[in-house]
């Protein structure tokens, strides 16, 4: 069921983004001399500068929201001083290092929360605008295809992943050295969080040409995985075990059916720009290699939404692959179809993606904050 009860802060996000999209909009009438990473004219730097401000601070000042209040727990619960900080943990346990580090100088755990946020916050961000056309329709997609509450509710993945698009340029690149330059950063980042790894074998799968048989195959391969995954589940745990998710393996939700697959309808959004992109494969031809990346990220990210639909955990795999997908769609729905269609994708664009950030993605729904618009609690029933 649609929600269309907006809490105090809910409105305070929703008016921010109306006003932020309207700024970088009017940005792009004072564009810079250098040019984007898809060609595009790159609008004022005021255009991003702003929601990295907002986000990073709405973020940063949060007492709740998904797992948030955990890692609080978590940090209250060490020792005040001399916890380790080495070197070595820094390229094994990443997150460790920096919560020591962080609980050696504070007992103040909002600290942790607000250094979550200052690392995880502007890189997507400066990524789509650097990467996106219209930046402003991206920055839209950023609020309602759920990065900003996801971020919330998965703070140390969304870390690593900040680290894994700081890899952006060399999984684009075709130069021969850019793998070796991707994968030292996905080293970094799976030091942070196990799970993201799992671009390191997608940096060859998705430089392949798009719209080919491999392409489809990753689709076809995901139902197929869906329909045949009680059969393949004793192994998929087992290699679950040693990873960051190994908690999930013992626990008894994915065997004791404890907990359910996505909702039908967030694996349907995943095909929304494909098969605009499919419609307009000639124009899509304009990007060139960075289309083709760009495309083959879409049919995996279409295949993990499949794939959720058994269960909700595999979603966590996509938030790899949500910036791009918001590169994607803003392009193909702004570029890629006629000119005379342009408005009416932009259109349906604007409100399927609010319907969508009402019904299925991660909300900030019970945001609390004492430093944020101090006291507002108050307004809670």
């Amino acid at each position: 069921m649609i929600n269309f009860h907006f809490d105090f802060y809910e409105i305070i996000v929703w008016v921010a983004t109306i006003l932020l999209c309207g700024i970088a909009a009017a940005c792009k009438n004072a564009p810079l001399r250098k040019r984007g990473g898809l060609g595009q004219p790159l609008p004022n730097p005021i255009a991003v500068i702003l929601p990295i401000v907002f986000f990073t601070v709405f973020a940063a000042c949060r007492k709740n929201v998904g797992d948030t209040v955990y890692y609080v727990l978590s940090f209250e619960g060490y020792t005040s001083s001399n916890n380790p900080v080495t070197a070595e943990m820094f390229f094994t346990e990443m997150f460790l290092f920096f919560q020591n580090l962080i609980r050696n100088m504070t007992e103040d755990a909002q600290w942790l929360v607000a250094f979550s946020s200052i690392f995880a916050i502007p890189m997507p961000l400066i990524i789509l605008y650097k990467y996106s056309y219209p930046f402003d329709l991206s920055l839209y997609l950023f609020v309602t295809y759920g990065y900003v509450g996801g971020m919330m509710n998965g703070m140390r993945q969304y870390m690593a992943a900040a680290i894994v698009l700081c890899g952006t340029k060399y999984l684009f690149s075709l130069k021969k050295t850019s793998f070796i330059k991707y994968a030292v950063i996905i080293m970094l980042a799976w030091s942070m969080h196990n799970s993201a790894l799992i671009m390191l074998p997608l940096f060859f799968v998705v430089r392949r040409k798009a719209w080919t048989f491999s392409s489809y195959a990753i689709i076809l391969g995901s139902v197929v995985a869906t329909v045949a995954f009680d059969a393949i589940l004793p192994s998929f745990l087992g290699a679950l075990e040693d990873t960051s998710y190994g908690v999930y393996a013992q626990n008894g939700w994915f065997t004791n059916g404890e907990e359910g697959g996505s909702s039908i309808g967030r694996a349907l959004v995943t095909f929304y720009p494909v098969v605009i992109a499919y419609m307009n494969k000639d124009r899509m031809k304009r990007l060139g290699h960075i289309g083709d990346v760009l495309t083959n990220l879409a049919f995996i990210n279409i295949a993990i939404g499949i794939i959720s639909t058994y269960n909700w955990i595999f979603t966590r795999v996509a938030i790899y692959l949500m910036v791009y997908f918001m590169i994607f769609t803003a392009w193909v729905v702004t570029c890629a179809v006629p000119p005379k269609d342009k408005q009416m994708y932009y259109c349906m664009t604007i409100v399927g993606f609010f319907l969508y950030s009402r019904f299925l993605s991660y909300q900030i729904a019970g945001y609390m904050s004492d430093y944020f618009f101090p006291g507002r609690r108050l307004f809670r029933r």
